[in-house]
């Protein structure tokens, strides 16, 4: 037997209430989107082998899944493509759910996502990932209740809404040359340092999420959810702006965003702790905001520039003999 995984990449637009006065914290929303991927190829083998990058990380999650589930059998991964590391992409949820999904399937576990997720050490904040990777689209996550007396918080996170994005709607996805994002222990840490944010913030950010957001993207009011998705993005980036140096982990990544809105972008903003940034827009338009951005790059300090479609599916998995 083969288990081929070709994963989504996320997009996340922020945390929704960093306050904890409701017992409950963090909450989030996100986007999957059709690339980067994480592919790979497991199979079982006389020996355990992993071919391809991220070897160590993989061999991490790999020790992981067998110490949970008890598993004795050698498998061989191939890893064919990676999201980069440390970007704001996503990359280590959707390899540790890639890796997890092949092996339960090699090995006859029958699991749910959610549970292979925890067992990686995934969704320790938010289930914005896990929720992408099983069924893409736009996730509007519930947080995770905690007991503020002792900071112990619930396993997982409710996925309140979610929903496909309209096929014609486009991300210009960039990724500056930059310092990447937070991640491991920096954001553990960084996390400890956020003030708590006001219950003024959380209403801005509640409001825009349930009056503007939900209906414009039910209704393909692709202006209307733009609009909601930038003043999201700045009302979190105020309440972060002490551990990230910014509303934006970047004053480059301000830059961008702000000449996104100037050309017309419906709404733009910064994935989860970047360097990624993005701007929304329509098909027809996509390719002309792509070569724009690849000249703000080439004048600044290079990068990537490239165009995502929604994934609407979440990841891809194919089982062969």
């Amino acid at each position: 037997m083969k288990v081929y995984v070709k994963t989504p990449a996320r997009l996340h637009l922020g945390l929704i209430d960093m306050n904890r006065e409701l017992s409950r914290v963090f909450g989030g929303l996100g986007i999957g989107i059709s690339y980067p991927n994480v592919s790979l190829e497991a199979t079982q083998n006389e020996k355990m082998e992993i071919i391809g990058e991220r070897k160590r990380l993989v061999k991490k999650y790999v020790s992981r899944f067998l110490e949970k589930y008890k598993v004795q059998s050698n498998f061989l991964l191939r890893i064919k493509n990676v999201i980069p590391e440390h970007s704001g992409l996503g990359s280590g949820t959707q390899l540790a759910l890639a890796v997890a999904v092949a092996l339960a399937k090699l090995s006859n576990i029958n699991a749910t996502i959610q549970e292979l997720s925890l067992a990686m050490g995934r969704s320790k904040r938010t289930g914005v990932g896990t929720a992408i990777f099983e069924k893409g689209g736009f996730i509007l996550d519930g947080g995770k209740t905690i007991d503020n007396t002792t900071g112990k918080m619930e396993e997982l996170s409710p996925v309140l809404f979610s929903r496909a994005i309209p096929k014609d709607w486009r991300f210009i996805v960039v990724i500056p040359d930059i310092k990447r994002g937070l991640a491991n222990s920096m954001e553990a840490k960084a996390f400890k340092e956020v003030p708590k944010m006001s219950s003024e913030d959380v209403g801005i950010i509640c409001r825009l999420i349930i009056m503007k957001l939900l209906p414009s993207l039910i209704e393909n009011k692709i202006k209307d959810f733009g609009e909601a998705v930038t003043k999201i993005q700045i009302t979190v980036g105020k309440n972060f702006s002490n551990v990230q140096g910014g509303i934006f982990a970047s004053p480059i990544i301000q830059e961008g965003i702000d000449y996104f809105i100037e050309m017309g972008a419906y709404g733009a903003g910064q994935s989860s702790w970047g360097p990624t940034f993005y701007g929304l827009t329509k098909v027809a338009d996509s390719q002309k905001f792509k070569d724009k951005m690849i000249e703000f790059l080439e004048k600044k300090m290079g990068g990537v520039v490239f165009i995502a479609e929604p994934n609407n599916r979440g990841a891809y998995i194919k089982i062969t003999n």
